[in-house]
């Protein structure tokens, strides 16, 4: 997930809706819009400043802020909104995972769901979570949950390094994680990594429309199809 950060030509100017969209045209570059204000979006591996926070204080923000963020060793990163490709395929995913764990034990969660890890003290919102059994909160905060069986992550240009590397890295550390996945939007592909009978994590990639994602550890499974039905990228293959 990103970091904002203020682009440094931008100053105290404020800009139009149209200079914004006109600027966000620009490859390789996000921007968030929010009145008059422009910020360059990085990834939250990048530091958000130098502050150190404590659990406490970050969760009390939280609370307060419209804006989500990640915590991860006393510092927080704001995180940006998503892209409609994104949108359509968590609505896709989310959709068929509710159906099929319907009165099921396993459940799916969406990104408003907050998680923390308390081995290394990330806070984070992943796009989809599925818990079996009751999600276990923490004790600072009953709407913060820990102990995923799954997660899911949906990419964008910004985010596909930190999601693959250190994210995915400190989701390791989740003692009851079994699988996490990766869904491309910036073209047909996902990337399923389970752990295995010797504890390591090994990886499955899925690339064409005509394979389907098997999730055994809740017994449902993805089609690519669905996965990507209605979006630019199912069509330009067909």
């Amino acid at each position: 997930m990103e970091k904002k950060k203020q682009t440094e030509d931008n100053g105290q100017k404020h800009y139009t809706l149209e200079e914004f969209l006109q600027m966000e045209r620009a490859p390789d570059v996000q921007y968030q819009y929010h009145d008059g204000e422009i910020w360059e979006v990085k990834e939250a591996a990048v530091s958000y400043n130098k502050q150190h926070y404590t659990i406490e204080e970050y969760l009390e923000m939280e609370r307060a802020s419209n804006v989500k963020h990640e915590y991860y060793q006393g510092e927080i990163f704001a995180m940006s909104g998503a892209t409609p490709r994104h949108n359509w395929i968590f609505t896709n995913v989310f959709g068929e995972l509710c159906a099929q764990l319907k009165d099921d034990p396993c459940r799916p969660y969406g990104s408003d769901m907050r998680m923390h890890i308390p081995e290394n003290t990330l806070f984070t919102y992943p796009d989809i979570s599925i818990y079996c059994g009751d999600p276990t909160t923490i004790d600072q905060d009953e709407d913060t949950v820990i102990q995923p069986t799954i997660i899911i992550e949906i990419l964008s240009k910004s985010t596909r390094d930190y999601d693959r590397g250190t994210k995915f890295n400190l989701y390791r550390d989740i003692p009851t994680l079994k699988e996490y996945i990766l869904i491309d939007t910036e073209k047909i592909g996902v990337e399923f990594f389970r752990i295995n009978a010797h504890n390591h994590w090994v990886l499955q990639e899925y690339k064409t429309l005509q394979q389907t994602v098997q999730l055994p550890t809740a017994g449902v499974s993805l089609s690519m199809q669905n996965i990507y039905k209605g979006t630019r990228l199912a069509k330009l293959v067909k």
